[in-house]
């Protein structure tokens, strides 16, 4: 199998994750490296992908130690996660298809830095195509007792 090194930037979005200049020096590093094998490819039902994180990685429904995960697509709509022998199963969770402005001869797979340190992954784009997939995160219900956000009028 072919193996591709990538260097990705993980960054927050909007400026309420944006850290202060003096946080800046303590702050870690944005820089995460994952290696893709074989061929990551746009078909329907075909997209596989062997990926191994430095860093913990948060997917919708569970939280992925350091380590090398198989991602399959399964249907068009659903993703899942394995080990990388696919005997345990971490998650499955829906996918959009998610589109890049232009196509490299190298699969992509990208991250959101979140408010609390946690990375999250948030697309993963086949080799030589602008086609990909993007996972479906939900929102945390509220717990019993949580408080009930309302608006004031006056």
């Amino acid at each position: 199998m072919n193996k591709i090194a990538l260097a990705l930037a993980a960054a927050g979005l909007g400026a309420g994750l944006a850290q202060p200049a003096h946080a800046a020096s303590n702050k870690p590093s944005t820089k995460y490296y994952v290696t893709v094998q074989g061929r990551v490819t746009p078909t329907s039902a075909a997209l596989e992908a062997t990926l191994t994180f430095s860093g913990e990685v948060l997917v919708p429904g569970a939280k992925l130690p350091a380590g090398t995960y198989l991602f399959t697509l399964v249907t068009p709509t659903t993703m899942r996660v394995t080990s990388e022998d696919g005997a345990v199963v971490y998650a499955t969770f829906y996918v959009a298809k998610a589109t890049r402005i232009q196509s490299t001869k190298r699969a992509q797979v990208r991250f959101e830095r979140m408010g609390d340190g946690t990375t999250r992954l948030i697309a993963l784009y086949a080799d030589d195509s602008t086609k990909g997939y993007s996972p479906l995160y939900t929102k945390p219900r509220a717990e019993a007792g949580d408080p009930v956000p309302t608006a004031a009028t006056e």
